[in-house]
């Protein structure tokens, strides 16, 4: 990485951070370990986080003296996705650091919805490449109005979390049917539930899922972040 990027880097995260960044990364990893809670909800903190760093960076005029330092506008928007890059991870590291917690503690299976599972991780990274697409894909536009385009992708993260959800909560239902004897089988939608909740046979399902995620999360990335050079390339200061 070039000295240029690390520097603004460290920029991010010394002056682009406040006291709320801290309360919504410890609520990330807090609401993984709350009994019987939707395991979408903790992530999208983070979301709030990136977005956080946006409205700071306007009240501070951030992106007017960062453009005036002998730096890149390529290397102002690399500083960011990396740093956004890395509030992601934590997303991920907290999730894995709370399914060990879990299953060491014998926490009781998630009732409100998918619990930590393999297929949950790449479900989860589809969440966030639809963030980084809809937010960090097009926020340079006008990186100083970044409000909007946040509530955008909030709305949709959260429909996306219930398409998500919905199998799961179908295969629950199915299993409930068929312990009282209203019915025989699974249908298409509750055998996508049964794989989402870990409740199968073989693993290669979910494997193939987390697959696809971390695929569409590269890739997100790649996209999000050429199109974001290009919007503040053009964009007049």
């Amino acid at each position: 990485m070039k000295s240029q990027t690390l520097m603004l880097l460290k920029k991010e995260f010394l002056l682009g951070n406040s006291a709320q960044t801290i309360i919504w990364t410890i609520c990330c990893f807090g609401m993984f370990l709350i009994p019987s809670y939707p395991m979408f909800v903790g992530p999208f903190y983070i979301t709030i986080c990136i977005f956080m760093t946006f409205a700071l960076n306007q009240a501070s005029h951030d992106i007017l003296y960062t453009v005036l330092l002998p730096v890149k506008k390529t290397d102002v928007v690399r500083a960011r996705f990396v740093y956004s890059a890395m509030m992601e991870l934590f997303a991920f590291a907290s999730a894995l650091i709370a399914c060990l917690i879990k299953k060491l503690a014998g926490f009781p299976e998630n009732m409100a919805g998918m619990d930590l599972t393999i297929s949950y991780f790449g479900l989860q990274m589809i969440e966030f490449s639809i963030f980084n697409l809809i937010f960090l894909g097009n926020v340079y536009k006008n990186p100083i109005k970044s409000g909007l385009r946040f509530v955008i992708s909030a709305i949709i993260y959260f429909l996306v979390y219930a398409i998500f959800e919905f199998p799961v909560w179908t295969y629950r239902a199915f299993i409930k049917k068929m312990a009282a004897g209203q019915a025989e089988e699974l249908n298409l939608i509750a055998k996508v539930g049964e794989i989402f909740t870990g409740h199968i046979d073989s693993i290669l399902p979910q494997v193939s899922v987390l697959i696809v995620g971390i695929l569409l999360y590269i890739l997100s990335w790649i996209l999000s972040y050429k199109r974001a050079c290009k919007q503040f390339e053009k964009y007049d200061m």
